[in-house]
């Protein structure tokens, strides 16, 4: 089978080009522009025609075959590193006439933040293009394209910057009518215009095309069955009435008569990622707009009502749709916000159909219909899951229901936060952030022992570095952000997926960016080997005390946070490079790791405070700063037994956001005190007795209420409860070192490379009894808290002690 893109396929667009803006009266009454574009091929055998093909556009598309949605894409990448896609059309085809038809959305003329509409940031595009590779489906003057005047995006009442920027106002009447089906009459429709041959990257040496086109590194998302909305009301919390709780129900319909204007909030039950889908008949001259939320809000001082968080000060956070007078709520009473689309249906008495291009995140949607002359009826309102399709066979159980509940909701943020890329939070940026990815991209590995989203975004990362080395923050991006400390996480990310998908290959690739990171840090050092007066956004977490998250003393020298995380992403590195047969450069950053431990020691450590401070001389102290000097070492047994009397309880420390208690939980490891997790948990607690699904990004509530950071706690359960992880890459051994917690019993399933690995554990008349299995050949190291320990072959294990 020969490659693709080596012979004649060639990017394609309409008439007046992609690189100017075209005429109004050749253009999408729209910020993007949106090209609808057909192929026709006859056979009397279907095996005649060419099955295979390979697709891609800038900057978005969907794909149908006959009518059949055959995919969506491109999934993200930049332009230098242009996904296509490969699609077996087989199931598609048959005899007689059959088409391609495909809808290609140019977002390329949007800036990322005008007042109305910012084009989706994650979405990297240089120009208008759609481009097909497979026999005779090859784009070329064949194929015919038509001008689309039916979507205008819009995102109406944002506060936001318009990070997504896919909101729509469809206009259904001006969708030609049948024209996904072969028998639609295309003449009319204009060739298309070529505009530049495809090439793989590899392939380039004096470019023909903008694009370098690499495969797709990622399976096709998940997109599930219709499934109706557990419930709907009205605003301010009233019933609806039986006609509509019989259309909820998939068991009815309802009629809107003509001139009414009429509102219903429908609850899907739990926070979802999702294509909400309106079934419809007649409502010429109607508009329906769906509003979508996470949740109300309701001023803080309604009676009787139970609200998110806390009222406080917003002014060091950009709210949004918050405001300091009202607070989240799930209370029926709480008033709508939030980003729509708009639709307005052709009418008569074909059944219409409404589904936006991209899927939305949202609880509640606030369906509002207003109708022109005719009557509209909706036949069904539903929506279909859509996420990246881990299957999540990782289990965890214990005689705690409280831990079990937040189990569930770590994995289910997970899943909402993992979409074409690992997300921060899907409802309001839907951007890959090194720090939030650090997290979930670790989770996605050992629940479902799916490496594969990992791997792409340790690529993207490593696409996205500057000239002068660091990473940026978040990526793809068409917003340039740089965050230091996230090039630091990076590397931790390498290594997190090289022990857990034993995927060493990919390393001498990396490495050379893992290279420019640290030398970045290097040429930014004192004479200590301290990193300080760091140029960009040092943010470290958002913590209330610190302006926009970034530690006091950031701006005029070293701090402490920083200063450890280069120590760790050091010693990080040389492990890395030992695991690449590169002794000598491991040799180098162990060396330097160790030095800069020895100078956290000297310059952060306050013998009078007995906790390692902010900044050299104080006096700011910080629960994140104290994590990280323990992680990196520079805490010995006289510091660590000194830091346990004020580490992390004391209120004189900065507080962080939930994202800190990553790295604090392993620094109460190191300090042996571990088996106190639980009772820091509160947090977690809180947001599962409040009702939410999903962990929010950070304790005043004010903003995403699904953030992947915040799924950490899964990753206790899992490698220290459970006491799970991998000795070597890909588990070839497998730790086994259970942490009691104060717990009666706990069990569970841990994905590896090499199939599930099962503990179960409980305590019974003072002895602590563990049993398991690992895959056949698995060394098993199993160390009991007592200090009991054996190494086990694989298959089967057990162990016992005592209870310490």
């Amino acid at each position: 089978m020969s490659l693709p893109f080596t012979a004649q396929a060639q990017w394609i667009w309409s008439a007046e080009g992609s690189h100017a803006a075209p005429a109004p009266a050749d253009a999408s009454p729209s910020h993007y522009q949106v090209r609808l574009f057909r192929r026709t091929l006859e056979a009397a055998n279907p095996g005649d025609l060419p099955a295979r093909i390979h697709v891609s556009a800038d900057s978005r598309y969907v794909l149908w075959c006959n009518g059949a949605l055959v995919g969506r894409g491109p999934a993200k990448g930049d332009v230098n590193h242009q996904f296509y896609d490969s699609y077996d059309l087989t199931p598609h085809l048959r005899p007689g006439r059959n088409v391609l038809a495909a809808l290609v959305l140019d977002m390329s003329r949007v800036a990322h933040r005008p007042t109305q509409l910012g084009a989706p940031c994650s979405v990297m595009t240089y120009a208008g293009g759609w481009l097909v590779d497979g026999g005779d489906w090859t784009t070329d003057a064949r194929w015919r394209v038509a001008v689309d005047r039916a979507h205008r995006f819009q995102n109406d009442g944002t506060t936001f910057e318009g990070y997504q920027g896919y909101y729509e106002h469809r206009v259904e009447a001006l969708i030609p009518r049948g024209w996904l089906q072969p028998g639609f009459d295309d003449a009319a429709w204009a060739p298309a215009t070529l505009l530049y041959r495809a090439e793989r990257r590899e392939d380039r040496r004096d470019p023909a095309s903008p694009y370098g086109l690499v495969p797709r590194m990622i399976p096709a998302l998940e997109e599930g069955a219709s499934a109706g909305f557990a419930d709907g009301f009205l605003p301010g919390g009233g019933d609806p009435g039986p006609a509509w709780r019989r259309l909820l129900a998939g068991a009815g319909e309802v009629e809107v008569p003509p001139h009414a204007d009429v509102e219903v909030i429908l609850d899907a039950g739990v926070l979802t990622t999702a294509y909400p889908r309106l079934e419809t008949r007649g409502g010429a001259g109607a508009e329906v707009r769906l509003t979508y939320a996470e949740a109300l809000r309701l001023p803080w001082e309604t009676p009787g009502a139970k609200l998110l968080g806390r009222r406080q000060s917003l002014a060091n956070l950009a709210s949004h749709y918050a405001d300091e007078s009202t607070g989240w709520t799930f209370d029926r009473r709480g008033k709508m916000s939030g980003w729509s689309d708009r639709w307005e249906p052709a009418g008569g008495t074909a059944g219409e159909e409404f589904e936006p291009l991209h899927w939305r995140a949202f609880r509640y949607v606030g369906l509002r219909v207003r109708t022109g002359a005719e009557p509209l009826r909706l036949l069904r309102c539903a929506h279909r899951f859509t996420a990246y399709p881990y299957q999540v066979r990782a289990e965890f159980a214990c005689d705690d229901p409280a831990l079990e509940a937040i189990w569930r909701a770590s994995v289910r943020t997970m899943r909402l936060c993992a979409h074409e890329t690992f997300e921060d939070c899907p409802y309001y940026e839907q951007m890959q952030y090194a720090g939030d990815t650090m997290i979930t991209s670790r989770l996605g590995m050992l629940t479902a022992g799916d490496y594969r989203l990992t791997l792409q975004s340790l690529h993207h990362f490593d696409w996205s570095r500057l000239p002068d080395g660091l990473t940026q923050s978040r990526y793809p991006s068409r917003l340039l952000q740089v965050i230091p400390s996230w090039s630091l996480h990076w590397i931790t990310m390498i290594r997190d997926y090289a022990y857990h998908s034993g995927d060493l290959a990919v390393l001498p690739e990396l490495l050379p960016g893992v290279r420019a990171v640290l030398d970045w840090f290097a040429r930014h050092a004192g004479p200590d080997g301290l990193p300080e007066r760091l140029p960009y956004w040092n943010i470290t977490d958002w913590c209330p005390w610190w302006p926009r998250g970034v530690v006091p003393g950031a701006d005029a020298g070293p701090t402490c946070i920083i200063s450890a995380q280069y120590g760790v992403a050091l010693a990080e590195a040389a492990d890395l490079c030992r695991l690449a047969g590169r002794g000598d450069e491991a040799d180098r950053c162990e060396r330097e790791a160790a030095r800069v431990r020895t100078a956290v020691r000297a310059r952060f450590w306050s013998e009078r405070e007995g906790l390692f401070q902010d900044r050299p001389g104080g006096p700011e102290v910080s629960q994140y700063g104290n994590a990280w000097a323990v992680l990196c070492g520079a805490a010995g047994d006289a510091e660590r037994r000194r830091l346990a009397a004020r580490f992390p309880h004391d209120p004189a420390l900065a507080p962080g956001s939930f994202f800190w208690w990553h790295a604090g939980f392993r620094a109460l490891e190191r300090m042996g005190a571990y088996d106190s997790m639980p009772r820091h948990l509160g947090p977690w607690h809180e947001m599962t007795g409040l009702g939410l699904d999903t962990f929010v990004e950070e304790n005043s509530y004010w903003r995403s209420l699904c953030h992947a950071w915040s799924a950490h706690p899964a990753l206790e359960f899992l490698t220290r409860v459970l006491g799970v992880e991998p000795l070597a890459p890909g588990f070839a051994v497998v730790g086994v070192t259970p942490r009691r917690c104060g717990l009666g019993s706990a069990r569970g399933a841990v994905c590896t490379p090499r199939g599930l690995v099962r503990v179960a554990w409980r305590v019974a008349a003072g002895r602590f009894r563990l049993e398991g299995e690992a895959p056949a050949a698995t060394p098993v190291r199993v160390r009991l808290p007592g200090g009991e320990h054996a190494e086990f072959p694989g298959g089967a294990f057990a162990l016992e002690g005592v209870v310490p």
